[in-house]
């Protein structure tokens, strides 16, 4: 269970820094920065070595009530760091021993936590990023936290108590805390501008088998936790740094690829010839184009032959810089309709959270109503 728990932790924080491909595609001169903070109320349900009753044979006897409050920071709308405050209460009993013998032990217990996660917006990393936002996202967290616990363990029969407080009558002692690792996935639904309400279920693996105060199998003592609960949020917009004696690379990049056919493509014959000046400027002053974007990130880190020969892409790739952030976009269209249109044809390739882009004289401009329609 530990070597598990591991694992989905460095997985975890893997996936959080590998991003998307389109993940800063709304970020341009600014990033944004979203804080949020909230309190959830839910049940628990206790897994250790004083348990041998099945989830839903819990319901009648084995829940009891607990509560969390935590805060984080959300970079980009996508992986966040935040820490969390909870106190749970866990009950659980084992009327037999693993072999069978009776045993008639109950526990009763509070535990208190403390620690600190890291958080992934599911839904906008596989997805992309909606300027707009959504209703419906989906999210997951992992981390480490410490935890302190206090319980009795009796018999069921007489009441008798065998350990209290982590100490028998034969003055044995019990560890009275650890490390546990909690793993959460969530679902938030938005209720308003700034409020989201939470529906959440976690996984916390204690790294101790102290926590029911008996050994019967269980390596880690296992707390289920399900919970509903609302969350504020709200933006911060960071202004990017300027960055000194930084080579920001040209402005504009063109990548031509040695497997585009000599005979256009049906995709190739609706793009316009447009004339550009040697400073990679459009030739007439005020005119824009459309384009396809494909792929943003802040470092440029990606082979461009390797990747158009990856999705089969077959128009050149344009790479522009601004701010330390790195655009790739491919076609050149004097109309929406037709830069949509190839958009779609992209998205068949394999690159499903391509997207139309304007450009003016090689700099980024939003795409109006008006422009749509010429």
């Amino acid at each position: 269970m530990k070597s598990v728990a591991t694992y989905l932790l460095i997985l975890f924080i893997f996936v959080a820094n590998s991003g998307n491909a389109q993940t800063l595609r709304d970020c341009d001169k600014n990033k944004t920065l979203d804080w949020e903070f909230g309190a959830n109320l839910g049940f628990t349900q206790y897994y250790g070595d004083v348990s041998n009753k099945t989830y839903f044979g819990k319901f009648t006897e084995e829940i009891r009530f607990g509560g969390n409050i935590f805060g984080r920071a959300i970079f980009n709308q996508l992986y966040g760091f935040g820490l969390g405050l909870g106190y749970y209460s866990l009950a659980s009993e084992k009327d037999s021993l693993l072999k069978g013998n009776p045993l008639n032990y109950g526990y009763k217990g509070t535990n208190f936590q403390f620690g600190a996660h890291a958080y992934i917006n599911l839904t906008n990393l596989f997805w992309g990023i909606r300027p707009e936002g959504r209703v419906f996202n989906l999210y997951s967290t992992a981390g480490l936290s410490y935890i302190s616990w206090k319980g009795t363990l009796s018999n069921t029969l007489n009441n008798a108590v065998i350990v209290d407080d982590g100490t028998n009558a034969l003055g044995l002692s019990f560890s009275s805390s650890s490390v546990v690792i909690p793993l959460t996935m969530g679902m938030g639904i938005q209720v308003s501008e700034n409020l989201r309400l939470n529906l959440e279920g976690s996984i916390q693996t204690v790294m101790s088998d102290d926590l029911d105060f008996y050994k019967d199998g269980f390596k880690n003592d296992i707390i289920l936790y399900s919970s509903v609960g609302l969350s504020y949020h709200f933006r911060q917009v960071m202004k990017e740094r300027a960055r000194i004696n930084r080579p920001m690379g040209p402005d504009l990049i063109e990548y031509e690829f040695s497997q585009r056919r000599t005979q256009p493509s049906s995709s190739d014959k609706n793009l316009p010839v447009l004339e550009f000046s040697a400073d990679k400027s459009p030739a007439i002053k005020g005119q824009y184009e459309f384009r396809v974007q494909v792929i943003a990130m802040s470092k440029s880190r990606i082979n461009m032959e390797a990747f158009a020969r990856r999705f089969k892409i077959e128009t050149p790739i344009i790479e522009n810089t601004f701010s330390g952030l790195y655009r790739y976009s491919t076609g050149r269209f004097n109309s929406f309709s037709e830069a949509e249109a190839y958009s779609k044809v992209i998205r068949s390739k394999g690159i499903h959270d391509a997207f139309v882009v304007a450009y003016r004289a090689n700099e980024r401009i939003p795409i109006t109503e008006e422009m749509k329609k010429d």
